[in-house]
């Protein structure tokens, strides 16, 4: 909004069109309420008002001090300069500080000596860009003195930029096509280009001295215990945000945060393609049939953790398929998910009658705590519960397992045939002769993409790992145009099941008795991705 007022400003004088302007991108403010658009009109109109009446001000006694220091110390004097360094600060300063903070954020648990030189070296750092911008503009200024004639014209353009600028953040077009570039080009590998170009000698050899290391489970949970907790009363934690750029919504009409005071809300984040999120469904389900008749709302955030769970239609079909019925809403820009903090797959957060967090839990398990926390929550409104939600059957395993693996370059310390560091070529790959537990081995041509998956780029392709658990699962897809490609699983050698990718999902690759096994998916179909693997 600040954005769309200053490139008003710059776009021209004239007032109506200033104020009108105004008004109308107030409704920036929309999904806030009414009083939201009304305060923001407000505040804009007279931002226009008076703002350019202040900025003029401040110009002239920078322009005024600037002046003032040439005529007594001179034009090149290292006072005149430092004056008019001042004079620039004020402009640099709000800007730089945050970065400001960050910095001596970075050095507070430094020796002296040391925070004074990392301290330098930002200082350094800072100034060198400042000295190019300085001496650019001044030569800008100097050889081309005929755009003078059109600095009206120049400002009315960077009017115009500033405006569509901020409507592209507030409709989300630069998200659009960064998506698009993504998806289309080779966007976003130059870092990874330079990795490879000055270190890749370097993390070639750390790569290969991890393959060395010995083959066992990366984690051991068996030492863990979990204690249930009796939550009688739960203390205030923060206020809740209030819910932003969700749609759509499934099972419901939208509806805002504040339209729920006097509710207790259960906020669950999840994504349709994470195993750990499925394996809540039975248990998200029976707290809603609980207690969707009481003053409770359960709203599930679908916030995508890949591409392809932006789609409406996926995520319609998810709905279906595993037999929700609670309000759902879709958080493909993650507004929602950044104003909770978020972090985590699936999370849940439990708010008050009066609008604050009082619960949280993170992954899967402690079922019963959720519930006797909503309970609570609950009590605190009038309502008396007697009982659990929970069947008596409800279990959550803590045998040790091999822990979500992600291809792509995510977990590319787990790709046990890797080429080195991460690119978008395309590789071939052979099985080796034995496996390390946890990482995962490809056959066949394959290719990255988009840092998030791996591309079969042959007709004929596999996948192995060893893995422990009870339960194995694979997130895959087909590329845009190819044709479905058939899967074949075997465990331990022996021919499981058959499979077709015609959807982008989780496939259920095997389930069956806890224990250590490998699995081998052969694939017959170019353009099979496989994104992640997760286990139970």
């Amino acid at each position: 909004y600040v954005l769309l007022l200053f490139g008003l400003g710059f776009l021209t004088h004239t007032r109506k069109i200033q104020f009108g302007g105004a008004v109308v991108g107030s409704l920036f403010f929309l999904h806030k309420g009414s009083s939201s658009v009304v305060v923001a009109a407000i505040l804009g109109v007279l931002a226009m008002h008076f703002g350019g009446r202040i900025a003029t001000r401040i110009q002239q006694i920078g322009s005024g001090a600037q002046g003032k220091a040439r005529e007594e110390f001179g034009e090149g004097s290292p006072l005149t300069a430092f004056i008019m360094g001042l004079t620039m600060g004020l402009v640099w300063v709000p800007c730089a500080g945050p970065a400001l903070g960050f910095a001596f954020t970075l050095v507070r648990e430094e020796p002296g000596l040391v925070a004074l030189f990392y301290l330098l070296a930002y200082g350094l750092g800072t100034a060198l860009p400042l000295i190019l911008i300085g001496y650019g503009g001044q030569a800008a200024v100097h050889s081309v003195r005929s755009l003078s004639q059109h600095s009206g014209r120049i400002k009315q353009v960077s009017g115009a930029v500033l405006i569509i600028t901020a409507l592209s953040f507030q409709l989300h077009w630069f998200t659009k096509i960064e998506t698009w570039l993504v998806l289309n080009t080779s966007f976003g590998t130059l870092g990874t280009q330079l990795e490879e170009k000055f270190l890749g000698d370097t993390i070639r050899e750390k790569a290969e001295e991890a393959k060395e290391e010995p083959s066992e489970p990366l984690f051991d949970y068996s030492d863990v215990i979990i204690e249930p907790l009796s939550l009688p009363f739960l203390p205030v934690l923060a206020p809740a945000p209030e819910f932003s750029g969700l749609g759509p919504w499934h099972n419901t009409d939208p509806f805002t945060l504040e339209s729920l005071r006097g509710k207790v809300v259960l906020v669950d984040f999840w994504t349709y393609s994470c195993i750990n999120c499925i394996r809540t469904f039975p248990y998200i389900k029976q707290y809603w049939e609980s207690y969707k008749d009481q003053p409770f709302v359960l709203l599930g955030v679908h916030t995508p953790e890949f591409v392809f769970e932006k789609s409406e239609a996926n995520v319609v079909d998810a709905i279906k398929r595993n037999s929700l019925t609670h309000p759902i809403a879709q958080d493909n820009d993650f507004e929602t998910w950044r104003a909770f903090s978020n972090r985590y797959w699936p999370a849940k957060y439990l708010i008050d009658a009066e609008g604050n967090i009082r619960y949280s839990h993170f992954g899967e398990g402690d079922y019963e705590e959720t519930d006797l926390a909503i309970q609570a929550l609950l009590e605190e409104v009038g309502v008396q519960w007697t009982g659990s939600a929970m069947d008596d059957n409800t279990e959550f395993s803590r045998l040790p397992r091999t822990p979500e693996t992600y291809l792509g370059t995510r977990n590319w310390r787990l790709f046990g045939n890797s080429a080195g560091v991460p690119d978008e070529e395309v590789h071939t790959y052979a099985f080796p002769e034995t496996l390390i537990h946890s990482s995962f081995y490809l056959e066949g041509d394959w290719k990255v993409k988009d840092g998030e998956r791996h591309v079969l780029q042959s007709e004929e392709g596999a996948i192995k790992m060893r893995f422990t658990g009870a339960e194995i699962n694979l997130v895959m897809s087909m590329e845009e145009g190819a044709s479905p490609a058939s899967v074949s699983v075997l465990i331990d050698g022996e021919e499981h099941t058959n499979f077709t990718i015609d959807y982008n999902d989780l496939f259920s690759l095997w389930k069956g008795e806890y224990g250590t096994y490998e699995v081998e998916i052969r694939i017959s179909g170019k353009g099979a991705s496989a994104f992640a693997f997760t286990f139970g």
